[in-house]
């Protein structure tokens, strides 16, 4: 059977309730923008990796197809019959996502681009073919009875769109850093460097000295006593009243310790790099170069709602080949941090 009718070759169309009006006309432009919405939200959906994201869009794609039908048809109490209208729960449900996205994503203080990534702006292709549509939407509105839920929808189905478009490059921004810094890890933790510029936090060769996979709660108590105690008395014996801050493979504060004489200011900065360390899988030293303008990580601080700290005295601690914690040290200077950071990681490689 042939897929062409020839029923248009006059210039005119049906809507749904069989009514023939021109392919021009305000109605055909409206719901056929939100059909030209409705493929583009399928692209979208194909290319996002957030899969938060994947299934808010398969099922904006169902609401798109039940709006187009209610804008072709001029009697929407036929409609209603045969086809669930876009209700006050779908406009609810967009709004709760958006009040979420807005929380888990850092805030925003000024425009930004249309996407860093290809499937952010391909959302944002989709926003503005919404916002289209919105505006064709109000000029049939002022001719035609259109339905208050119908505008609140396509409202904010445009801020939702715009709100998924930021978690796209969030989610994929923080992947490409993590990956781009995995790969020094691989190539630096078996070396144990010293010294204001040279350190990593590889402690693979404990199990050789008597310490297993430290994988049960008292070995690990027992690796973070140790890192600080030994911290702690190097910095002593050098005079630096530091703060030492160490974080389990999540992130997690797992142990704090202040002398008493450290700067307040170094309990942040001290947990900042401990947490850094982990989130990136690289000693905070090097990621600093990366920070700065020209380079990769610039404008971190900004992308992540956790603190960030790229200055020197924060390391991963490695065992066999896996980052188990972080260890960061905040009271002296940089080199100082490092250098103290450095003893402490190596008393781990003597029982």
């Amino acid at each position: 059977m042939a897929i062409y009718t020839k029923t248009g070759d006059t210039g005119t169309t049906a809507l749904f309730d069989g009514t023939r009006v021109p392919k021009n006309s305000l109605r055909v432009d409206t719901y056929g923008t939100f059909d030209e919405l409705n493929a583009q939200v399928s692209v979208c959906e194909k290319l996002v990796v957030s899969p938060d994201n994947k299934h808010v869009l398969h099922t904006l794609q169902h609401q798109l197809f039940r709006l187009c039908a209610e804008v072709a048809t001029p009697h929407v109490e036929n409609l209603s019959e045969s086809s669930n209208l876009i209700s006050q729960q779908d406009i609810s449900e967009l709004e709760h996502m958006i009040d979420d996205y807005t929380k888990r994503l850092p805030q925003q203080h000024s425009f930004i681009l249309s996407g860093n990534y290809l499937s952010a702006a391909e959302l944002h292709v989709a926003r503005t073919i919404c916002r289209r549509g919105e505006r064709l939407l109000i000029s049939l509105g002022s001719v035609e009875p259109i339905r208050d839920e119908v505008r609140k929808f396509i409202n904010r189905l445009s801020d939702a769109l715009y709100i998924m478009a930021r978690m796209e490059d969030y989610v994929q921004f923080v992947e490409t850093i993590v990956e781009r810094v995995s790969e020094r890890v691989t190539t630096s933790r078996e070396e144990i460097l010293t010294g204001s510029n040279q350190c990593v936090g590889n402690i693979e060769q404990t199990a050789e000295n008597g310490v297993n996979d430290m994988t049960t709660g008292s070995e690990l108590e027992h690796i973070m006593t140790k890192l600080s105690q030994a911290a702690m008395d190097y910095a002593q014996s050098i005079g630096v009243p530091i703060v030492v801050s160490i974080v389990d493979a999540n992130g997690v504060l797992m142990y704090f310790q202040r002398m008493s004489d450290a700067l307040l200011i170094s309990n942040d900065i001290a947990q900042a790099k401990a947490y850094t360390a982990v989130a990136l899988k690289s000693a905070t030293h090097e990621i600093h170069l990366n920070a700065q303008p020209d380079g990769d990580l610039f404008n971190i601080e900004s992308m992540v709602n956790r603190k960030i700290c790229t200055f020197g005295g924060g390391y991963p601690i490695i065992m066999n080949g896996k980052i188990i914690g972080g260890l960061g040290i905040s009271g002296g200077t940089v080199a100082q941090d490092m250098d103290i950071a450095s003893h402490a990681l190596q008393s781990l490689l003597t029982q």
